[in-house]
């Protein structure tokens, strides 16, 4: 796992390349290298973390033995040794590295639909004057990118183009998508002239020009025909095996790996089978939160027990969580309002004191449809349809009189019947309305992209709602948000984060698999959890889920109050003149009088004024 850097630029210089390297050197600290050529105005950055053939040999840039190409790589490609045997590399090395450019110099950009891994890559090509940079399947890896005229410049972060002579301009419609999902979609940038290259697509640069195009796409390998029944049994032991070879595949490396164990389904599951194929204990982590509702760890201990792992078990008090919170913008550089990020920085930096890499259970949930939601959308979804809206109203204005619980609730009847599982998935995360954003921004008329990512799956017809929810999930959810979130915790602690269900493979299985085996009789997670089954006592599978959050609500009203004082005060947001300050002022006295459900919309607020001031304000417009 690595950072990597580069451009194609008249206008910047091997200084410039130096700086955005440096920038993310967190990515990599075990070595730096760079590639510089003025004649063609091309740089090339790299910062590595040593998993597979520690040797300075497989340092990078990489040059191909042709000497042709030149690449500088983040990730890994498991299954590289059976690509050297395909491809006939003689190899130099024990590095994947060498593979994939080796592979790319015999066919091209064909060769990214053999790889198994999750990867963000620029090869550069000396004779033609391309480069090309490529993006893993569902995006577990990053890539960020700015283009202007002549100036073109990549980077796994975009703390590393912020570096370059660039102006720096809130993107409004951004802004807007953020207030309502707590995330910036998709291909956009919290700033204008920034772009992500989306999952599964590739760049190609020249002077002045870049064309991106797509060579994976997860809606092609979806299976409309009617798949012919087969046997339960049958169906979980190739589900079992898929996944033990992904976990196997996921233990390639040179340095101390582990994972990552909530005691939830998903990552119980992967460290079963992580345990089962190594005769030692394996390393486990959790974290656990001094707060009743957000405490799980002791289920951890309880299946590490049963496993027979190596368990580690950091407790942490609400002094130790929020410690980090005054520099979460630094981890991350785009406005991000998960209250996980915090457990997730504190888990992999508690991991990175034992281990180099570490397994996640992210995926699980998007694939066999472990959110709440899903019923929560079947059941508005058909009031809705029953209901005009004057029942609705009236249900909505009898629940605001009934406590601060019934009110948060009563916000389920008054959602935009159009594009309802978005404004739904919104609302469940405690986000903003689109009229509230209006209002928030003093916009007219919001823009939100996410309304149309739902609309197109909405109208894949042969698809039920809950196979729709869980592409959306999937496309949406899983690429933008938790595997954001977990890149940027994981490589702020210099630790490689792995992710078995995500491999291709399983991901076309699963979501092909009749949805009979995702939900049955009211049971989420069906399939994952009747494999389980064979590692754990049932007591330990069926238990509710609690996910990974943090008690931000607790804290904005004791320790973290401070936080609303500096970064919502009246003066700064009137000074800023981004938001309605008046809007600004309704819910931070909203919160402050009892109506803690407005604690996530505070949380965003602030993380956005802190992110704001880091980016903009300290380094300047």
């Amino acid at each position: 796992m690595c950072g990597i850097t580069g451009f194609i630029s008249p206008n910047y210089n091997q200084e410039h390349l130096s700086l955005m390297t440096t920038a993310i050197s967190h990515r990599g600290p075990d070595a730096e290298g760079f590639f510089y050529d003025a004649a063609n105005q091309i740089g090339l950055g790299h910062r590595r973390l040593s998993i597979i053939d520690l040797s300075a040999a497989a340092n990078q840039p990489f040059y191909s033995h042709n000497g042709r190409y030149i690449m500088v790589f983040n990730g890994e490609i498991y299954n590289y040794k059976e690509l050297a045997v395909k491809y006939n590399v003689q190899t130099r090395t024990t590095s994947d590295s060498e593979v994939i450019l080796e592979a790319f110099a015999q066919v091209g950009i064909a060769c990214i639909n053999d790889f198994n891994g999750m990867f963000s890559l620029a090869i550069w090509d000396k004779e033609d004057k391309r480069l090309f940079i490529i993006r893993d399947r569902f995006g577990v890896k990053p890539l960020v990118y700015y283009h202007n005229g002549s100036d073109f410049a990549f980077a796994s972060e975009l703390k590393a183009l912020l570096k370059l002579p660039v102006k720096k301009k809130i993107n409004l419609a951004a802004l807007q998508d953020y207030f309502f999902l707590e995330y910036v979609p998709n291909s956009k940038s919290i700033l204008e002239g920034f772009q992500k290259l989306p999952n599964g697509h590739y760049l190609v640069a020249e002077k002045e020009s870049i064309h991106i195009k797509p060579y994976y796409q997860f809606t092609d390998k979806i299976i409309f025909r009617p798949i012919p029944a087969r046997k339960e049994n049958d169906v979980l032991d190739e589900f079992e095996d898929l996944l033990a070879s992904s976990v196997k595949y996921r233990q390639i490396s040179d340095v101390p790996i582990g994972a990552f164990l909530s005691g939830g389904t998903d990552s119980s599951l992967i460290c079963a089978l992580f345990q089962k194929q190594n005769v030692n204990p394996v390393n486990t982590f959790t974290i656990g939160f001094d707060v009743e509702g957000y405490d799980e760890s002791v289920f951890a201990s309880q299946v590490a027990k049963i496993l027979g792992t190596n368990h580690s078990e950091s407790h942490l008090s609400d002094k130790n969580s929020i410690s980090i919170v005054d520099k979460i913008a630094d981890f991350y550089d785009e406005p991000f309002a998960a209250p996980s990020t915090i457990p997730s920085y504190l888990v992999c930096n508690v991991a990175r004191k034992n281990v180099t890499v570490a397994m996640s259970g992210d995926g699980g949930d998007e694939l066999f449809m472990g959110y709440g939601y899903y019923d929560i959308y079947r059941k508005v979804k058909t009031l809705y349809r029953m209901d005009l809206g004057v029942g609705r109203h009236i249900i909505s204005s009898l629940f605001k009189t009934m406590g601060s619980t019934y009110e948060r609730g009563s916000r389920l009847f008054n959602l935009p019947s159009e594009n309802l599982l978005a404004h739904l998935w919104s609302e469940q995360q405690y986000m903003y309305s689109e009229k509230e954003i209006a209002s928030l921004l003093n916009v007219s008329e919001t823009t939100l992209s996410i309304k149309d990512n739902w609309r197109k799956i909405e109208g894949m017809k042969n698809l039920s709602d809950f196979e729709k929810i869980s592409l959306f999930d999937i496309d949406q959810y899983l690429t933008n948000n938790l595997l954001y979130k977990m890149d940027s915790a994981s490589m702020a602690n210099s630790l490689e984060v792995r992710n078995p269900y995500l491999d291709y493979r399983l991901m076309e299985f699963c979501f092909n698999l009749p949805q009979e085996y995702k939900i049955k009789d009211g049971t989420s997670k069906y399939l994952m959890k009747k494999l389980l089954e064979r590692y754990l006592p049932k007591e330990h599978v069926y238990r509710r889920k609690w996910g990974f959050p943090a008690p931000i609500g607790n804290w904005l009203t004791r320790d973290l109050a401070y936080l609303i004082d500096k970064w919502l005060n009246p003066s700064r947001i009137k000074k800023q003149g981004i938001f309605n300050e008046v809007q600004v002022k309704f819910y931070v006295d909203a919160f402050r009088s009892g109506k803690t459900f407005h604690d996530k919309r505070i949380w965003s607020l602030i993380f956005f004024q802190m992110w704001h001031y880091k980016y903009l304000e300290v380094s300047g417009n």
